[in-house]
């Protein structure tokens, strides 16, 4: 009777080992924070990049400040399961002044082609609700274990608006690839 007891706590302690190992191997080794990279990654457009700390309704992020038609290119191996996650969003600054917008999309590229994987126009000038980050995730385990290029793109202006790029102040909140 003892002997089947201590075989079956020994068999439960090593599937709750088996299961944290599993766990913790599963959220946390295959994150690829983006902003960490931001200082090799390559940038395109006129105007500065900075990594700022930017605070929209009240939620505090780090992100990267990018010109109105610029171009940020992150080069990563995609893990298993996973999906790029960010957040748009336009400085407050921007909000109560004359503008139409930035537009906002991103796509993966293997050096050969591009894939769009989404695009938003934000206008929080006209659109009050676009005051504060907007949330985005996107599926990227069509490109599991491949080495591949993100690309976070702005335009300063979308929906087939003439160009206009004042108060473009546009914010890629806390960009990273994690695993769900």
């Amino acid at each position: 009777m003892k002997m089947n007891r201590a075989v079956l706590t020994a068999a439960v302690i090593v599937v709750l080992a088996a299961a944290g190992w599993y766990m913790f191997r599963r959220g946390s080794a295959d994150r690829v924070d983006l902003l960490a990279q931001f200082d090799s990654a390559q940038k395109a457009g006129a105007g500065p990049y900075t990594v700022v700390d930017a605070t929209l309704a009240g939620d505090s992020k780090r992100a990267i400040l990018a010109p109105p038609n610029g171009r940020v290119t992150f080069k990563v191996r995609v893990p298993d399961d996973g999906w790029l996650k960010v957040s748009l969003g336009l400085k407050p600054e921007a909000w109560d002044k004359e503008g139409n917008g930035v537009y906002f999309f991103a796509g993966v590229s293997d050096g050969r082609s591009f894939e769009k994987l989404f695009e938003q126009t934000l206008n929080p000038f006209a659109n009050a609700s676009e005051r504060r980050w907007i949330p985005v995730t996107v599926d990227l385990s069509a490109y599991a274990g491949e080495e591949m290029d993100i690309i976070l793109n702005t335009r300063s202006s979308g929906g087939g608006l003439p160009p206009d790029d004042r108060n473009d102040l546009p914010l890629w909140g806390a960009p990273e690839i994690v695993r769900r």
